[in-house]
């Protein structure tokens, strides 16, 4: 069954248009155990080692507990039960923060993805309606505090679903947020995946265009982008890029978050600026205003600079921000992009799990 998962993980993993930067995880289980992607493991290149076990009478005991009311608080008590539900030998692995809803599925194999198709639907006004139409057997659940709240959520939805119609569901989508498939066997994984992507692709009404434009770095910008973050910086442009960096109201899409992925590696919010010389002063008052750096930078007329703490993490922010461009592409096809609550950006901002995995990500 080990095997089955590691094959499973490194198929989707090593897929862009399922997984990209530490995103995405996977699991599979018996009746005792859940063995669940460690966080901060890269799926398409897991190894069996890579999987955490945990007791799944341990997990399930969770529900019956109150936790604090008080955010920090409760995330803290669930990940102190969380990590004591791993079995002896895993002690110096950290399971992923989405164990607990893996472990609400009876079947065998569960695979959580963030495909920019998939949130091209997520992220839209109208996804939850044309869900129900294009996937009548799915289930939707709206934009939720990622960790226990989250979990607890799908619980609930998951046993609504089961008195309606006997079983649980194999897809739940996550508004702002991703996909679920559970299947017993990795052929109905691998149908139910190629079902949802393959009808989504055909009601795209546009695909983005990310054809290179020739364009000079602008060499003095990126230079004060790397003094002021103390790091590296990618500078791109190409069709797509030009058509957000035209002007604000066409960036508009992208100056908010669309899931918890683009925070964690680009920041809750990119910099537009108008004009080159004012890039230091622009980029101090966003540190000031927000309390942290800006990650992308976006030049009106010129084209977007993605920075990192060193070159896997600019790589890292351009690969996720180019993610997040799709989403704003393809949620055309479905009524117009819906941006992430401000309440649950500001969760996500602050929250101790994301930082770690940003934290592994970067290299730090």
């Amino acid at each position: 069954m080990i095997n089955q998962l590691v094959e499973m993980s490194r198929k989707y993993g090593s897929n862009p248009e399922y997984v990209l930067a530490g995103g995405g995880n996977t699991s599979c289980k018996d009746e005792n155990y859940l063995y669940v992607k460690g966080s901060g493991t890269s799926l398409a290149t897991i190894e069996a080692e890579g999987f955490v076990q945990l007791d799944r009478k341990a997990l399930g005991d969770m529900w019956k507990k109150t936790y604090s009311e008080n955010e920090a608080e409760r995330e803290a008590q669930v990940l102190e039960d969380m990590m004591s539900a791993r079995c002896p030998g895993n002690e110096h692995k950290r399971p992923s923060v989405e164990t607990l809803l893996h472990n609400l599925f009876d079947k065998k194999f569960v695979l959580h993805v963030h495909p920019a198709i998939v949130n091209g639907l997520t992220c839209a006004k109208n996804g939850e309606a044309e869900a129900k139409r294009l996937f009548p057997e799915a289930v939707w659940v709206q934009p939720t505090k990622p960790g226990y709240i989250l979990s607890n959520e799908c619980r609930k939805v998951i046993e609504a679903y089961k008195e309606v119609n006997g079983k649980e569901p194999e897809i739940i989508f996550l508004q702002n947020h991703g996909i679920f498939f559970a299947a017993d066997t990795l052929e109905r994984i691998d149908e139910l995946a190629e079902g949802v992507m393959s009808t989504l692709n055909n009601e795209a009404k546009r695909f983005p265009d990310f054809e290179t434009i020739e364009t000079k770095t602008p060499e003095e910008v990126k230079a004060v982008l790397e003094e002021l973050f103390g790091g590296v910086v990618i500078f791109e442009n190409n069709n797509e890029i030009s058509k957000f960096s035209s002007d604000k109201e066409n960036a508009l899409p992208l100056l908010n978050s669309f899931t918890p992925d683009h925070i964690v590696y680009c920041k809750a919010y990119p910099l537009f600026v108008e004009n080159a010389e004012d890039i230091r002063a622009e980029y101090e008052n966003y540190e000031k205003k927000n309390g942290f750096k800006a990650k992308v930078v976006i030049l009106k007329g010129t084209g977007m600079f993605f920075i990192g703490a060193n070159e896997k993490d600019a790589n890292t922010c351009r690969v996720v921000f180019t993610d997040a461009m799709k989403i704003a592409v393809y949620s055309e096809s479905f009524g117009g992009y819906e941006h992430m609550t401000p309440d649950l950006i500001d969760f996500i901002v602050n929250w101790e799990v994301e930082a770690y995995r940003s934290k592994v990500n970067s290299g730090e």
